[in-house]
């Protein structure tokens, strides 16, 4: 079966980026009593739409067919779909992709008492990823053995919390929500742009324009998230 995907895959990938999508997967394998060729693809820039499965299914199809000598010891059927919005990560291509982004890790024995850790991924090599997550409003930073990660994927929640300098800075320009301890212009959540920050005071501009300048001892929470 590695042999059929590793020769899709050498087939497809630059035929896809050169029309501007990005091969995430291919899976060779039975389901039920009739074998599948799932070819898992996503745009390199946008969310891919059903128009674009129609028209990659055709495209994708054709060139397999072309493919000598033929791989598939059998008939398949081809399934063309998005990766997902909680993909895995299972090579190297996808944890590039992945760099800077919230993940999921399930692994194979607790670690720190968990066997799951969400977090946003810093670094990988063959050996380890780097990941920082949230723990007890502080951030902390994880080096963790491959071989200890059952899955790796994408986290649903992209969410990533502002607690640094480094984080406000990476926010900047970007959409946050901060809620605070106590009403400021009579409100203790705002949403927008953060435009700048200090150590004393966080900048947003929310509603038609209007700038928000809110001191940092009474922040509560601060966060980047796209989910509003």
């Amino acid at each position: 079966m590695t042999e059929v995907t590793e020769r899709v895959r050498a087939l497809l990938r630059p035929k896809l980026l050169a029309q501007g999508y990005d091969l995430w997967d291919v899976i060779y394998e039975k389901q039920a009593n009739e074998m599948v060729l799932q070819v898992l693809v996503d745009r390199t820039d946008g969310l891919i739409s059903m128009d674009d499965l129609v028209k990659l299914t055709e495209l994708i199809g054709s060139e397999v067919d072309q493919i000598q000598p033929d791989p598939f010891p059998e008939a398949y059927l081809l399934d063309v779909a998005s990766p997902g919005a909680d993909r895995l990560l299972k090579d190297e291509h996808a944890l590039k992709w992945a760099l800077h982004k919230m993940i999921k890790l399930e692994l194979e024995q607790k670690l720190d008492h968990q066997t799951e850790l969400i977090g946003e991924l810093q670094a990988f090599d063959a050996m380890q990823l780097t990941v920082t997550v949230q723990k007890k409003g502080q951030s902390q930073t994880l080096k963790i053995d491959r071989g200890l990660i059952q899955t790796a994927r994408l986290a649903l929640n992209q969410d990533r919390i502002l607690t640094q300098a480094s984080d406000f800075a990476w926010a900047l320009n970007k959409l946050v929500q901060v809620s605070t301890y106590q009403k400021i212009k009579g409100q203790k959540v705002f949403t927008g742009e953060l435009i700048d920050f200090s150590d004393t005071i966080l900048t947003v501009t929310v509603e038609e324009g209007a700038v928000v300048s809110i001191p940092r001892e009474a922040v509560a929470q601060a966060r980047q998230t796209d989910n509003f």
